[in-house]
Order: C-alpha cells, then structure tokens, then sequence
C-alpha cells in the first residue's frame, strides 16, 4: 500500500492533535556532521526528518564558508589568511614576513614586497585572468570561491556530507504542529517549549512546516519530521551532497527511486 493510500489515524492526547507515522515509512536526514555512533538530537532535543532526500540533501552545504572577491579585493597583501589561500592559489604569491602594516589591526598597508615572480603588482584584468583559466566564473567581474574544511573548493567541487535513511520499525505517534503552510513569520522549529511538553506527553516527535535553504529557489518550504530519538527506527547512511531542487526528478543521484513525499497527506 502506498504513502498515499494508507489511512492515518488522528486523534487528540494531552490536548496535542496527533497522527500516526506508519510502520515501514522512509525518513531522510542530510548533514556534514561527523557522527561517531548513532544520530543524536540538536540543542532543540530533536533529530530532524525530511519524506524525501531530496529536501534533506537541502542540508547539506555546499561549502563551509563562501567568499566573494574581485580582481581588486586579492591583488594586494591582505590579513585575511582565505584571502592568501587564494593568492596562492592563482600564483600571487607575497612573502608575508616582509609585509609592513600601520595598524596593529592589519587593516592598512604601509610597505610590500612584489609577489615571487611579478615584476608589478598584478592588475584587476590579470587577476580575473587567473581565476578564470582555474574554471572560476564571475558575475560582473566578482567570483563566488567556496572553502571547505577550510581548503579552497574546485569551481563545481561541494563538501561530502552524509544521507541518512531511516525506515520505522513500529507505527510512531507525533504531534502535528504543522498547519500545511510554511510561515517565516512564526517559524515552528522556534518552538523549544511546546517541543519539551510533547516529549512529556508521551508522543515520539513532532511534525512542523519547515524551511530550507535552496540556492536557486531560496527559502523553500516543506514539512519536518523531529524525533526525540531514533530507537524505533532503523538507519542506514551513504555518501551524499547537496543538489539543487528538482522538480523534474523523483530522487536525487545518491538515492534515485525514493517513496512518494507523504508528510502532507498526514
């Protein structure tokens, strides 16, 4: 029986409006955290699920920091040590040793050397030069460079996160704080309290609308599923990263033929 044929049972517990999560149901879970044992709730004392790996691979970053930089923002001596990362990396290379500041702060330069192998300090036009020959794009001449685990990232390279999918070994009852409509005005998952009190009224979790962040989409709306813990679940991983929304595709590379999204018909 599919997700969108079972029926759900609802009924009213300790004042909570509550539905049913059936046994057998897929759960998906994106991060770049390292885990040495089992997933484990957030400071929020819940561990959160999308229905699709899709939306949970939304969570996994595509890079730990993103700089945005122009031919004339890295063509000089900077304190920034990102900055000189990338210097190195294009072929400015300034010996550092020899770098005089005005300030304690190493906010303004008073003397340089020329970088190993110049004979000028490098131009705008030969900084973009360089960034570009590496497969660096720009949008009106700034360049988007992704650092992860603070190493430069190749132009289309993106951190290696973790998928998790956990399938219900028995039926879970959550709380069904979800409305059916994302609100970045009253963001649910802000709801530390009325998370606490589920917990003591007994219930496994509960079900929120959610938000997540696509590059290309921005904040994108869907629902989440918080656990309290995951002893009634059976969890699997797998290498994975984030992709952007699809709405052509039913999966992601890394888990291409999931079950129907079902957190709405709850």
């Amino acid at each position: 029986m599919s997700f969108r044929t079972r029926v759900v049972a609802k009924y009213r517990i300790c004042a909570l409006t509550t539905v049913e999560i059936p046994k057998g149901s897929l759960l998906f879970h994106g991060s770049l955290e390292e885990f040495s044992g089992e997933l484990r709730p957030g400071g929020d004392g819940l561990i959160w699920f999308a229905d699709s790996p899709k939306i949970a691979q939304l969570y996994i970053p595509q890079s730990g920091m993103t700089m945005h930089v122009d031919g004339d923002s890295i063509n000089r001596p900077d304190s920034n040590p990102h900055v000189q990362d990338i210097q190195r990396m294009i072929g400015i290379d300034y010996d550092y040793s020899e770098v005089v500041w005005e300030d304690k702060g190493k906010l303004r330069l008073k003397s340089f050397p020329l970088p190993k192998g110049w004979d000028h300090v490098p131009s705008k036009d030969e900084v973009t030069k360089l960034l570009e020959k590496l497969g660096f794009e720009h949008e009106r001449g700034h360049f988007k460079i992704r650092f992860g685990k603070n190493k430069i990232l190749k132009p289309k390279d993106k951190q290696q996160g973790k998928l998790f999918v956990a399938k219900t070994k028995e039926p879970l009852k959550v709380w069904k704080k979800a409305r059916g409509e994302s609100d970045l005005m009253d963001l649910q998952y802000h709801d530390l309290s009325g998370f606490k009190n589920a917990q003591q009224a007994g219930v496994d979790g509960v079900l929120i609308d959610d938000y997540a962040q696509s590059e290309e989409y921005g904040n994108f709306g869907h629902q989440s599923l918080g656990l309290y813990d995951v002893k009634k679940l059976e969890v699997k991983s797998i290498p994975a990263q984030y992709h952007e929304w699809d709405y052509k595709t039913k999966g992601t590379p890394e888990y291409p033929s999931p079950p129907p999204m079902f957190f709405n018909d709850l």
